[in-house]
């Protein structure tokens, strides 16, 4: 993503033609940056004999761009029945799933058994009960591991920490040495590894190193007590630079540190990128309305929101924001808000841009993860489109939703109610 000429383009598209195409706001990604990543990824995973890349699926959901994954040999880690049944729609296997999160359904969890996805990640006791007393029922077996919460501080923002003492993620060491018995004692799920995930947009590979370690002594006690294991899922968090300014998450101490630790245990190793490999491919084009200026200040006002793009006003990201068109060197200083009638309906403070006017589209840089995913109608806004650029084409591959989609599961008020009058027993 770069400008030519003062036009800012993604891949050989320039952006400037697809608002006359689509509808603003939209979300835009490029297909090229998505399979670059992967095969970065492949790179520093290469010196593993058995490494699988399992997809964050959370981090962006649309099939189309699941079907991009698959073709390159990715599988999927989920944490719903919906997102299994989207990857398998794109044309996965089932074979390729990684269920983790912490509140599975019976209902996810019978679809998958039924399904024999490739494994669950397990994060408590309960949850590994309930599996196996579902697949004794179905008469099938299936193979899990525990997530361990492995007490690591991540050093990232401390709302996507997850591998800390107090997080819901996961289990303890402690407690997965106090239920060696109980574990055991399950006889149709197969204890085959564990699994960890401390966090998202880490960028330091010393924390992956530390948690390894921690990991790779609580392999050997498990082996002392007559449990083997094959597999180990160091789970996802590789951050990106959102101010562009060096390449994000350490991979070269991480391929000198780490990775010589996992050829040691000689498992099966999964990982469960998502912001790395979708997040720089996306951005968010968006028009501006109205140029206000109030009190000293000069404020930006869009068509798009944090309905379309949440993680500023959640997590207090800071993504680069450029107009379309380079019309000026001149800069202006100025806070960019949007739409939406909460105050924290931001994407920028005191921000110095190259000058642009009322009208003028601007593009959200590295919105992929967790942008159109993590989007909602609040305020009745309905969903925007999303658009996919490989080399100078484009395509739509969601529409915008229309304000009947956006209504049609709401009951008319002229429906007669239930009567649920209670009776008391005489």
């Amino acid at each position: 993503m770069l400008y030519k000429e003062n036009f800012l383009v993604i891949e050989n598209v320039i952006l400037k033609d697809l608002v006359e195409v689509y509808q603003t706001p939209f979300y835009v990604y490029s297909k090229k940056s998505i399979e670059d990543k992967i095969k970065i990824l492949k790179s520093v995973f290469s010196s593993i004999d058995n490494s699988f890349i399992a997809y964050s699926v959370k981090a962006e959901s649309n099939i189309s761009l699941l079907k991009i994954m698959i073709e390159n040999g990715v599988g999927a880690d989920v944490v719903s029945l919906g997102e299994i049944r989207r990857f398998i729609k794109a044309g996965g296997k089932a074979s390729d799933i990684v269920f983790s999160g912490v509140g599975k359904k019976e209902s996810d969890i019978i679809y998958a058994l039924k399904a024999s996805i490739k494994q669950f990640n397990v994060e408590s006791i309960p949850e590994a009960l309930r599996i196996n007393n579902l697949a004794l029922s179905l008469n099938v077996r299936a193979k899990y591991s525990f997530r361990i919460n492995p007490n690591i501080d991540a050093h990232t923002h401390k709302k996507i920490t997850t591998g800390t003492h107090g997080d819901k993620f996961g289990i303890s060491v402690q407690t997965l040495k106090e239920n060696i018995d109980l574990i055991k004692s399950l006889s149709n799920i197969d204890f085959i590894g564990l699994s960890m995930h401390i966090g998202s947009q880490i960028m330091s590979a010393d924390v992956y190193m530390n948690a390894v370690n921690i990991v790779k002594e609580l392999i050997s006690y498990l082996k002392e007590n007559g449990i083997n294991i094959d597999t180990l899922d160091i789970g996802g968090g590789y951050g990106i630079d959102y101010t562009r300014k060096d390449n994000g998450f350490d991979f070269d101490s991480f391929k000198t540190n780490v990775i010589p630790i996992l050829k040691d245990l000689k498992l099966n190793i999964i990982t469960e990128p998502g912001r790395f490999i979708i997040g720089d491919a996306g951005m968010l084009i968006t028009r501006i309305e109205y140029i206000k200026k109030e009190w000293g200040k000069t404020y930006l006002i869009l068509d798009a929101g944090m309905n379309n793009y949440m993680r500023t006003a959640i997590y207090d990201a800071r993504n680069q924001i450029k107009p379309l068109i380079i019309k000026s060197d001149n800069t202006m200083k100025v806070d960019i808000a949007g739409p939406i009638c909460e105050s924290t309906d931001f994407f920028a403070y005191d921000r110095e841009i190259n000058y642009v006017d009322e009208g003028d589209y601007i593009a959200i840089f590295d919105t992929g993860a967790y942008g159109a995913s993590m989007s909602n109608t609040y305020n009745s806004h309905t969903l925007c489109e999303q658009v996919l650029v490989s080399e100078n084409k484009h395509k739509l591959i969601r529409s915008r939703q229309t304000f009947d989609d956006l209504i049609k599961n709401e009951i008319n008020l002229q429906d007669h109610f239930l009567d649920n009058t209670y009776k008391e027993n005489l």
